[in-house]
């Protein structure tokens, strides 16, 4: 991942941070979180908010998310979500680049991932998470953030 074309591990991990806690790449930026949206040769074949937090593995083309799915409603009515459904996932990225303010990303599958603002039902989805996370201890949201174990 490291000719001039594309982005090199420190940048994507910077990058694709930057999209996920809200800023964007011009100063001042506020964007609302991101959304990962695969697709193979025929088209769109998965799309999720992403939680905030990324992280390079030792494997420099290896990045750990958490795309996360619908949330169900919890006895006091706010959004809840399981860990063993919202798990982190690995991306084995062979490829990345920047486009305005989406990062494209080709996988070692053939598919190809591009990561941008979140809108409509993935900004929804990814507030509700937010929401959550804040019911959850420091300990908790740290073992959530780390994406070092489901």
């Amino acid at each position: 991942m490291t000719d001039k074309h594309q982005l090199s591990p420190a940048q994507l991990i910077t990058c694709l941070n930057d999209l996920l806690t809200g800023g964007g790449s011009e100063a001042g930026d506020e964007l609302p979180g991101a959304e990962l949206v695969v697709f193979d040769e025929v088209g769109e074949v998965f799309r999720a908010a992403l939680a905030r937090h990324a992280r390079l593995d030792d494997d420099p083309d290896v990045v750990w998310i958490r795309p996360i799915v619908a949330a169900a409603s919890s006895a006091s009515g706010l959004p809840a979500f399981d860990l063993a459904i919202v798990r982190r996932r690995a991306l084995h990225v062979t490829n990345a680049r920047q486009d305005g303010r989406r990062v494209v990303l080709d996988l070692a599958t053939g598919q190809h991932a591009h990561v941008h603002p979140a809108r409509d039902h993935c900004l929804a989805v990814l507030q509700d998470f937010d929401t959550w996370m804040t019911t959850l201890t420091a300990t908790q949201r740290a073992e959530v953030d780390a994406l070092d174990h489901d």
